[in-house]
């Protein structure tokens, strides 16, 4: 039998002996029967595609999101966190200012919509399953218990560090607000007086601002300001699931700006991040 040489040819034999349909291409690749592995993991993608397709459809995370009043009415999800946060509960030092600054104002906790934790993290996906914030009688301090789920990875397993940064702002934010309504003389009337109308803004993570003059209300952020720096020191990883404690204090005052120092820490002690930040009050009218 005669052998063509050229590369990429079928001998002459075979193609005498074979049908044009089935001789193979010299340029396209084999088309092997798929393996029943292989069409078994085929089908469980696309069934995780409809699955996704279905929840974008309704909504995408929209599709897990719970009333805010649900949200914070949820119990502790961990034993660390049920422990953490009857520690602040059963000190007579420490209240939970958000209820109550919130009842203070008037409001409940729906005026919370549009939050980045309290809403976005928590009530509509559940990614933050905790957070608790706690102000020292004498506002010289505030703590926050914040219980990480799923959905906050930077590494695989590992907590994004955005997510700390967050929490500490926020925390500061809570921090500072309440050294200056202890400055202003209004700390024990916003934690303990009787319930009185006051501006929140909707969404706002801060709390109530105090009212302006007849006719006219004065914003969070010109009572409380704004965050002009923040810095955070990362000492060890916060794996999700973990249940993490912030405490913050001002550190001292220069004029318009507020400097403020403070740690995270698990429930097991283990220091995981400190920072300090800096909040500018905005210059007033004129």
């Amino acid at each position: 039998t005669s052998t063509d040489s050229r590369e990429g040819t079928v001998p002459s034999s075979r193609c005498a002996r074979t049908p044009a349909w089935r001789r193979p291409s010299p340029t396209a690749p084999s088309r092997r029967r798929p393996t029943p592995r292989r069409r078994c993991k085929e089908m469980r993608r696309v069934a995780a595609a409809a699955r996704l397709g279905a929840a974008v459809s309704a909504g995408g995370a929209a599709a897990y999101s719970m009333p805010l009043s649900d949200w914070f009415a949820q119990p502790a999800p961990s034993l660390e966190a049920e422990s953490l946060v009857s520690k602040f509960e059963r000190d007579p030092e420490w209240v939970n200012c958000t209820t109550k600054l919130l009842s203070g104002a008037g409001m409940d906790v729906d005026s919370l919509d549009g939050s980045v934790i309290f809403d976005t993290l928590g009530a509509r996906t559940n990614s933050i399953r905790l957070y608790q914030l706690y102000a020292k009688r004498d506002g010289t301090a505030v703590a926050g218990i914040a219980s990480l789920g799923s959905g906050l990875d930077g590494h695989p397993g590992i907590v994004h560090g955005g997510v700390t940064a967050l929490l500490f702002d926020n925390t500061f934010g809570w921090a500072n607000a309440i050294g200056l309504l202890k400055e202003r003389g209004a700390l024990a009337a916003a934690l303990h007086g009787p319930a009185k109308p006051a501006l929140m803004r909707r969404g706002s993570n801060s709390p109530p601002a105090a009212e302006g003059p007849p006719g006219q209300q004065v914003s969070s952020t010109s009572q409380f300001g704004f965050t002009a720096f923040l810095h955070i020191n990362y000492r060890a990883p916060v794996y999700a699931g973990t249940t993490v404690e912030l405490l913050c204090a001002l550190d001292r005052v220069e004029g318009r700006k507020r400097f403020l120092k403070g740690t995270m820490h698990d429930a097991t002690g283990t220091l995981l991040a400190d920072g300090d930040c800096l909040f500018v009050i905005p210059r007033g009218p004129g």
